[in-house]
This record gives C-alpha cells, sequence and structure tokens, in this order.
C-alpha cells in the first residue's frame, strides 16, 4: 500500500475528494481504461502516460479500492463527478445537485 499521509486527496467509501485545490491528480485504472487526470476544475479521460510529474500523484484505484468496485466519484473544484468504469465509452459523468 501506499503512505497517503502526504496525498492530496481523502477517500471515503467509494468517494474520492481533493483536498489541495492547487493540486492535480492523476488517477490509473485497470489495463482496460485509459487513464482518468482530474484537476481542481474537471475530469477527463486522458492518454498521458503514468510518469511522475509535479504536481501529480499517480494512483493506482486497485490500491484506493480493495474490493470490486466499478464507480467512484470525484470533486474537482465546485463540481463532483461520477466515474462509472462500467460505462467504457462514456464513463465520466458531472453530478449536478
Amino acid at each position: 500500500m501506499f503512505d497517503s499521509s502526504n496525498l492530496t486527496y481523502s477517500v471515503n467509501n467509494s468517494t474520492i475528494v481533493l483536498r489541495d485545490d492547487k493540486k492535480e491528480l492523476l488517477l490509473v485504472t485497470p489495463p482496460k481504461y485509459k487513464n482518468i487526470h482530474v484537476t481542481r476544475y474537471n475530469v477527463e479521460l486522458t492518454d498521458m502516460k503514468p510518469d511522475r510529474r509535479p504536481n501529480v500523484k499517480v494512483i493506482y484505484l486497485h490500491e484506493v479500492f480493495k474490493r470490486e468496485k466499478t464507480f467512484f466519484f470525484v470533486k474537482a473544484g465546485d463540481t463532483e463527478y461520477q466515474v462509472d468504469l462500467k460505462f467504457e465509452e462514456n464513463p465520466i459523468t458531472p453530478m449536478k445537485f
């Protein structure tokens, strides 16, 4: 497992919340999915390689969620996004409350 003491997010069940708006977070899904890049403004699929870059954390979802989950939520800026990996064509949906 990884040391989460210096990371800029918190995990609660299937919700990932960014703590520091100035940081970026790169979520790397299992191999059949593309990378999901999270910034303070939005969530998007990206073909960036999961290399170490300034202000970007590389997280493997199976380390965050030890059991089988296909969905989670990410708050970026003032918007919360649902990422549901079972929808391979369009897994990211902005949530409206």
